[in-house]
């Protein structure tokens, strides 16, 4: 990021999460009835996921603030309150007097891979762009900040997010989902942002290819740069790793080695933790490639985001409040490995 950060601030759906488990491989057809397991799992929308990370990571170094709404009912009050014990600040966060809490349905495959319903008739439907406008003014952004667009609000609403940000020279980052990519490019978003982070599915629907891996990463970076020269870019690609890309670099970071409970909020883990390390301070860039992750000192933020994302899919519930900086140390510790993480 190359820039002192001293708020992170961000949009996107705020609210609570099912998580359904399928006794079958098979994807659920359009007619079929199928008995799944409830999990007792916690489940979250993804503002909420990805700036848990971003306030653990910044505590006591940056302001966070998450924009968005919730219903007046008893999960939207419970939300703000949680997010708010999480470290951020939720002065820009409204409660509707019409609409409910978004709710979100995960169902999940036997090989822990899953598709997400989301409710779009609720609360986060009224952050419409005037509403982000007035939050960004609030709340005040210049250079020393970044934003970050994240799904289940209004695509116009992320758009004007990020192109605010870029005239006040903030840094902006967005995901971008699979079935939102047409949208997003029709939306000419790109000029607006300096990161983009997507998954091996998502990359492949913004660029109409079923290339994998590296060369993937190679035809979305060149994607994106008709549009923005400078941009960088993080595909992930689940146990393989990911590939992080900016200019005429590309460089492959492993994945943490994990034990896979729920990938439900692994990206969005990476995602966050990829924002709070580069607000820190942390290098895009490693200048080589590791064998597997912790062969050399742990020093970039990519590597942070694996570590993180990692550590989340060994966890049930989709914000596992457990993952701290004391335990991303005590893990280093206990593996052996060498840090950098927080000594910048």
């Amino acid at each position: 990021m190359n820039r002192r950060i001293t708020k992170v601030v961000g949009c996107g759906g705020v609210g609570k999460g099912l998580l359904f488990h399928s006794p079958q491989m098979e994807t659920l057809g359009r007619s079929e009835s199928r008995l799944v397991t409830l999990s007792d799992a916690k489940d979250y929308c993804k503002q909420q996921i990805v700036f848990y990370y971003i306030a653990m990571l910044l505590r006591g170094r940056a302001s966070v603030y998450p924009i968005g709404a919730v219903g007046k009912d008893g999960f939207g009050s419970e939300l703000i309150e949680q997010m708010k014990g999480q470290g951020m600040d939720v002065s820009c966060m409204e409660k509707s007097r019409l609409l409910p809490t978004m709710l979100s349905i995960c169902l999940q495959y036997p090989d822990k891979e899953g598709c997400n319903f989301t409710a779009g008739n609720s609360a986060a439907g009224e952050v419409t762009p005037d509403f982000i406008r007035k939050a960004l003014e609030k709340i005040g952004i210049d250079e020393e900040t970044c934003l970050v667009a994240v799904p289940e609000i209004r695509i116009d609403s992320r758009v004007e997010m990020m192109r605010m940000g870029k005239e006040k020279g903030a840094f902006c980052a967005i995901s971008i989902p699979a079935g939102e990519a047409r949208q997003f490019e029709e939306a000419n978003i790109y000029p607006y942002c300096d990161l983009v982070s997507v998954n091996e599915e998502e990359a492949q629907a913004m660029t109409g290819t079923g290339k994998q891996g590296r060369e993937l990463a190679r035809e979305t970076l060149s994607y994106l740069q008709r549009w923005q020269p400078g941009i960088a870019l993080c595909v992930t690609l689940g146990k393989e790793g990911a590939c992080c890309a900016r200019g005429d670099c590309l460089e492959w970071v492993p994945a943490f080695p994990a034990k896979t409970v729920n990938t439900t909020g692994a990206g969005d883990a990476f995602l966050g933790a990829m924002v709070g390390g580069m607000a820190l301070g942390l290098p895009f860039f490693k200048g080589r490639e590791e064998r597997c992750f912790g062969d050399g000192i742990l020093t970039t933020a990519p590597e942070l985001a694996a570590f993180c994302a990692g550590l989340a899919v060994e966890s049930p519930d989709s914000i596992p409040e457990e993952i701290t900086k004391e335990l991303i140390l005590s893990e280093v510790e206990k593996r052996g490995w060498e840090q950098k993480f927080f000594e910048v």
